[in-house]
């Protein structure tokens, strides 16, 4: 057990703030991308 909590504590030690920037930066395009969506190209001229 005391080794899973040295391992955790390393690994988080090692997330530096411009690493959580970068991941909030990403997630936040990811979403506009989705909210923008694409145009639907059914066929139909006009529409």
């Amino acid at each position: 057990m005391n080794r899973k909590l040295a391992l955790l504590a390393a690994f988080v030690s090692k997330i530096s703030r411009q690493h959580i920037q970068l991941a909030f930066v990403m997630i936040s395009l990811t979403l506009l991308v989705l909210g923008a969506g694409a145009p639907t190209d059914n066929g139909e001229v006009g529409h």
